[in-house]
């Protein structure tokens, strides 16, 4: 027993100074000196488990991503290691026009930010600091990225047209768009599209089909800077908020959201109403809510009339309308503008009004917003789909019009809209 004990006690000693225990190491956060063809170089992975619309796999020093939304695809390889064999990365001046496939060395260091969901990921996962440049008319929500962008340069686009040889024609032109990275110490260009470009990464939580795959995207960001490990945390702890506020929100049900807008000309007519389809992933997160979402858009109409006939079991509307109302710089309509808008009576709360205008359930998306016309809606809440379900949840619980959201602003009631400026930094 006794040689038994002492056994342990030295196996132990020696684990402690390395001997008997190789080193638990996770992805690099820099380049390789050497390369190892046997050595598995993302030991820390992540995987797609929802309809985030994209899917990784990792072989040796490479991960495949595939963007299906984009229709692109990602061969990323360690830095300080050969390029894959099987990388067969589209040439640069090639004239195909989608389904490229685009090669880069990671981790990145030094990006350009052309995507609002893939701002709010990088300062998720603590990586602003790689951000060194942004597409000339890009804008942000985020006070801090704001206060970071300010003291950045910024980058313009390329419009060029290539010649192609035609079969019975001479020649034909081509237009190409690309991102004009002349710094060749900036790596590539974080998008929200798919572009003829070797150095342009779309990112597009907006096309997930899931609540919970927009939050993945996380991790597709992060796979370009082998921070998997960090993003697998965050996304654990989205995952489980999620989970807990579906099921506090389990006895919600009962009402009807619906989208809509009215359609306003230059010169101030209002051009008809329209009823909108939602989302496949917000039609999942309002039944987590136990809130119905309408379907049946969309559909246009030319008259009040017929819009309030289509609309008026609706308990909840959510507006999209655009109004040329500035506020410095951002174009952002209120309650007045609506109820010219639709021909709303702005005082009524009678049974024949329709549900939503009674119950004071009418919201935009735009309660935090820049003043130069960009909105955290479309930046932290593309990521963060456990705080939006949270404000469906608010949504469905209100008798007379909820104020206690996140990104949702009610508009009978008058709430304001929340600027943010890098001066909030």
């Amino acid at each position: 027993m006794l040689l038994k004990t002492c056994l342990h006690s030295a196996a132990a000693a020696l684990a402690m100074l390395g001997v008997f225990t190789a080193p638990v190491r996770g992805n690099e956060s820099d380049c390789v000196s050497s390369f190892d063809a046997t050595a598995d170089y993302f030991p820390d992975k992540v995987e797609s488990k929802y309809g985030s619309g994209f899917n990784i796999t990792y072989t040796g020093n490479a991960k495949y991503i595939r963007n299906n939304i984009s229709g692109e695809t990602y061969v990323l390889y360690q830095c300080g290691t050969p390029v894959p064999a099987d990388a067969r990365a589209t040439p640069a001046d090639s004239l195909q026009v989608g389904n490229w496939t685009k090669v880069a060395a990671v981790p990145g260091a030094r990006i350009v930010l052309d995507s609002a969901p893939a701002s709010a990921a990088l300062e998720l996962l603590g990586l602003q600091d790689v951000v060194a440049a942004s597409y000339h008319n890009f804008v942000v929500t985020s006070a801090c990225m704001q206060k970071r962008l300010a003291s950045l340069p910024r980058i313009q686009q390329r419009f060029d047209t290539t010649n192609r040889r035609r079969r019975r024609r001479s020649a034909g032109l081509v237009p190409r768009v690309a991102y004009d990275l002349a710094d060749t110490n900036l790596q590539w260009t974080f998008t929200t599209y798919g572009m003829n470009d070797q150095r342009s990464f779309a990112v597009n939580p907006e096309g997930a089909s899931d609540m919970l795959g927009k939050a993945e995207w996380i991790k597709f960001v992060a796979a370009f800077f082998n921070k998997e490990a960090e993003a697998n945390k965050i996304f654990a702890d989205i995952e489980s908020r999620y989970a807990s506020t579906k099921k506090s929100l389990a006895a919600t049900t009962g009402k009807t959201l619906g989208i809509a807008r009215y359609n306003k000309m230059a010169n101030g007519t209002i051009a008809g109403w329209t009823i909108e389809k939602p989302e496949q992933w917000a039609v999942a997160g309002l039944a987590d809510a136990g809130v119905a979402a309408f379907t049946d858009g969309p559909a246009s109409f030319s008259s009040t009339g017929r819009f309030f006939d289509a609309t008026s079991r609706w308990d909840i509307l959510i507006d999209r309308s655009a109004e040329p109302l500035l506020h410095g710089g951002a174009v952002l309509p209120e309650w007045s503008n609506l109820v010219a808008g639709y021909g709303f009576n702005s005082s009524s709360s009678s049974s024949a009004a329709p549900a939503y205008l009674a119950a004071k359930a009418v919201y935009r998306s735009d309660r935090i917003s820049s003043y130069q016309n960009a909105t955290d809606y479309d930046e932290h809440l593309q990521i963060r789909p456990d705080l939006l379900l949270e404000d469906y949840g608010h949504l469905a619980a209100a008798a007379s019009g909820a104020t206690n959201t996140t990104w949702y602003r009610n508009m009978p009631l008058g709430i304001r809209v929340n600027w943010v400026s890098a001066d909030d930094c």
